[in-house]
């Protein structure tokens, strides 16, 4: 599944890059189409700040990601929230889902002893119902049912930059859930690993730095 390493993210979790296509480079190649024009990585920088800033999107979209990822089921449920994007994931229909679930790190606090106990006994419990219907003859897709969404989950995710960018506008923000932000801050050093031009102006839009053009908008 790639050349890339694991980026470990909450105790169990994974994203990988499998795949790229285009870059920094496709950017400006497909934004210049237009003019017919050429230019140089230097230039590819400031036409992807540009971009960014003006709200062009479309270029964006010729530099291509796909992903695997290991994640909680319920993060993943928020995740295909994010419909420009293709998706894989395994079915548990087919696959005997492993014992592998995600504990919470605010049970692991002074003072939460007996909570985690309680959540960590509860999924056992899951899996023990779950492991003795299938040995009993229950079929997969029926005994998964008693499954938690803490469960961990695992898909493939192919996405263009223009949408990535989405994901991580909505994703890193402090107002979504902090076991999905784990995951886009890792998909965020991918992102700025591959097309460094684009996550910089990114960021400096994200942060504030790049001030919006000023629009006159005319109703009637």
């Amino acid at each position: 599944m790639g050349d890339d390493a694991d980026i470990p993210v909450l105790d169990r979790g994974i994203v990988r890059l499998v795949a790229f296509m285009g870059g920094d480079a496709r950017v400006g190649e497909s934004a210049r189409i237009c003019t017919m024009t050429d230019g140089t990585g230097e230039s590819d920088a400031k036409l992807a700040r540009h971009l960014i800033r003006m709200g062009h999107g479309t270029p964006f979209e010729h530099s291509v990601f796909t992903f695997y990822v290991k994640c909680p089921i319920f993060v993943a449920r928020q995740w295909f929230r994010h419909r420009i994007g293709s998706y894989n994931e395994m079915s548990m229909r087919y696959c005997v889902a492993d014992r592998e679930y995600y504990v919470p790190r605010d049970l692991e606090g002074e003072g939460w002893e007996a909570d985690r106990e309680r959540y960590v006994a509860s999924m056992e419990e899951a899996f023990d119902a779950y492991e003795a219907m299938q040995t009993a003859g229950l079929r997969r897709e029926v005994a998964r049912g008693v499954l938690p969404v803490a469960v961990y989950t695992q898909f493939f995710w192919t996405v263009n930059a223009r949408s990535l960018m989405n994901f991580l506008d909505l994703r890193l923000d402090t107002a979504a859930q902090w076991e999905i932000r784990q995951y886009a801050r890792a998909l965020f050093t991918i992102f700025e690993e591959r097309m460094p031009s684009t996550a910089e102006a990114f960021r400096e839009r994200r942060e504030g730095m790049m001030d919006p053009p000023k629009r006159e908008y005319e109703f009637d």
